[in-house]
């Protein structure tokens, strides 16, 4: 078995030696499988480092529909608590759902996609694409407003609401081409879910 993968539709294609949480950040470009780059300054990073290959594969990340890992495909899922009562997922009206959403390769959001998430209360939550804490392969979607009970499970990816929608024109294209729209469609195996509590 391989240490990482190609295949396109793949959602576990990065290196495998690399935690669930180091994997958020890694995704692919023309030069391979790339981290953000590792000791240097946050100032450097921001201003727009090259990023650190951990396996050189040329052209990895594809130009078009037919090379490389072909479209951006979703990889991980989660839902990403904030630090006060009204965004850390627990008990109470008010609250802010927010979730994050990782892709293979870079992406590029034109609009407002969403994203829902399923109540095991009644309903959904229609979180929204969200610039703020997103990254070029990350994406955060929120909304605010909510009410959430105590129990309540969220389940981000059932089988009913397992795609990122695009409503109003909105796009999710795959950077690498600038014209290849990218995976929105969530696998099964990265279905995730969330019981709040009081």
């Amino acid at each position: 078995m391989s240490s990482w993968g190609t295949s396109p539709d793949a959602v576990d294609n990065k290196p495998k030696y690399l935690t669930a949480e180091e994997k958020r950040d890694v995704y692919a470009t023309e030069r391979g499988w790339t981290q953000p780059a590792q000791g240097i300054s946050a100032a450097r990073i921001a201003a727009g480092a090259d990023r650190e290959v951990l396996v050189a594969i040329g052209d990895l990340a594809g130009s078009s529909a037919s090379t490389g890992l072909q479209e951006a495909t979703i990889t991980s899922l989660r839902f990403t608590p904030g630090t006060t009562a009204t965004t850390d997922h627990t008990a109470g009206g008010g609250a802010t759902v927010t979730i994050e959403i990782t892709w293979d390769e870079a992406v590029t959001v034109v609009g407002a996609p969403v994203m829902k998430v399923v109540n095991s209360g009644g309903g959904t939550h229609d979180c929204v694409y969200t610039v703020a804490g997103s990254t070029a392969n990350k994406k955060v979607f929120k909304v605010a407003g909510q009410t959430l009970a105590t129990g309540n499970v969220l389940s981000l990816g059932t089988a009913l609401h397992d795609a990122v929608t695009l409503p109003g024109g909105s796009s999710i294209k795959d950077t690498a081409s600038g014209t290849v729209n990218s995976q929105r469609g969530l696998a099964a195996a990265i279905r995730v879910t969330h019981t709040v509590v009081a």
